[in-house]
């Protein structure tokens, strides 16, 4: 027995437009993707943040400190996090646990003014700034024709309601210049920026151990530095819109931000979050920090040194950007199983080899000529910071 069935006629056409359109528009892009690349584009896959330290885990120095003139484009707290200072006011920078709800952030980073700036002078500000080493940059080619895009996001909130600066701009020289604005709604109320940045055609772009690109967020810019041409690369010196709000004007005046991260491409992507030994490790390459109470045996075991010398040297935890800078230069030490009888002189440095810088420390006797293996020096009363910073 034969039997026949006959379907209903359909338009093949109109049957793969409907396989197109239930994957959203991104999903219908990712079909349509050729390559490989295409799609790690549009998605921002893999190793993305150029940012360390941009969810403000890493508190090596301190976790409040004062912004004045004093202490203008200084690290004082956050790993990485910098500052332009140059105001009549001053300002109070530390961590807090105020972050956006359910963003996955445990600190922010807070400033509030302590002393007011009414009268805000043509050339005064205060930002924060994050400088870029060149080398992690260098492959956006950017100062050439082929220069790649960048998004920048974070989230932020306020206080004071207006408009703030945003500006991405070289971190080695004062010629190219972007400017945006960063528009604060509501007061007290978290809320996620996003900026997408062309690439930069031409210009002066470090790509070396010194810093390549720069993110400044400005609170408070005179009107030196205010431009009315956004969103377009310039030569001058520009670096926050006309309508620059003046943050500094009111003592209890806070700001906060989190989650800051600059990615490759045009696509805002959910902040990478990496493990805390990871992001630790990253931001040793820029300070390091050696805490109270260590000790430290004979360099030289089972040899007697003149005039009971000794010449300690330890490797850093990671090889850092360029000869560290010593907070503090000096140091006092304790000493066990020997009691010094004569002066003691001591030396700390940071000394370079081929590729890496050592701490190293020379503590000398001259009345004890018979010191020798198995006695110890301990540093007692100080901690050392190592700094590298751009």
């Amino acid at each position: 027995m034969t039997v026949r069935v006959n379907k209903p006629e359909f338009n093949l056409r109109e049957k793969l437009s409907e396989l197109t359109t239930k994957f959203g528009l991104k999903g219908t892009e990712l079909a349509r993707a050729e390559t490989v690349q295409d799609t790690r584009d549009l998605i921002s896959s893999g190793r993305k943040n150029l940012v360390i330290n941009g969810d403000l885990r890493i508190w090596q120095r301190s976790t409040s400190d004062t912004i004045n003139n004093a202490a203008s484009q200084s690290v004082k707290t956050a790993d990485r996090w910098n500052n332009y200072h140059s105001t009549d006011g001053v300002v109070t920078e530390s961590r807090s646990t105020d972050v956006p709800i359910g963003s996955g952030f445990y600190y922010s980073l807070k400033h509030e003014v302590t002393t007011a700036d009414t009268s805000v002078g043509a050339t005064q500000y205060h930002s924060h700034k994050y400088d870029i080493e060149g080398q992690d940059v260098a492959h956006l080619m950017w100062g050439t024709s082929q220069a790649k895009p960048i998004t920048v996001s974070f989230w932020a909130k306020s206080s004071v309601t207006g408009d703030y600066g945003f500006c991405i701009r070289p971190g080695s020289s004062n010629d190219r210049f972007y400017a945006d604005t960063i528009t604060i709604t509501q007061a007290n109320s978290w809320k996620k920026y996003s900026f997408t940045v062309p690439g930069c055609l031409d210009g002066t772009w470090d790509k070396t151990i010194n810093s390549g690109l720069q993110v400044q967020i400005s609170h408070m810019m005179g009107t030196t530095y205010q431009t009315s041409s956004l969103r377009q690369w310039t030569s001058s010196l520009v670096v926050s819109p006309t309508s620059q709000v003046n943050w500094m004007e009111t003592v209890g005046n806070t700001w906060y931000i989190t989650g800051l991260q600059v990615e490759e491409g045009r696509n805002t992507t959910e902040f990478e979050h990496r493990p805390i030994g990871e992001e630790l490790a990253l931001c040793q390459r820029y300070c390091q920090k050696f805490e109270t109470g260590f000790r430290v045996a004979n360099a030289y075991p089972n040899v007697v040194l003149s005039s009971g010398d000794q010449i300690p040297s330890y490797p850093f935890t990671v090889s850092m950007r360029a000869a560290p800078s010593i907070s503090p230069s000096t140091v006092s030490f304790s000493y066990d199983k020997w009691n010094a009888t004569g002066g003691v002189a001591v030396e700390l440095s940071a000394i370079i080899t081929v590729s890496h810088f050592t701490l190293q420390y020379l503590s000398t006797n001259n009345g004890n000529a018979s010191l020798d293996s198995g006695y110890f020096h301990g540093v007692s009363t100080e901690s050392f910071t190592f700094s590298s910073e751009i």
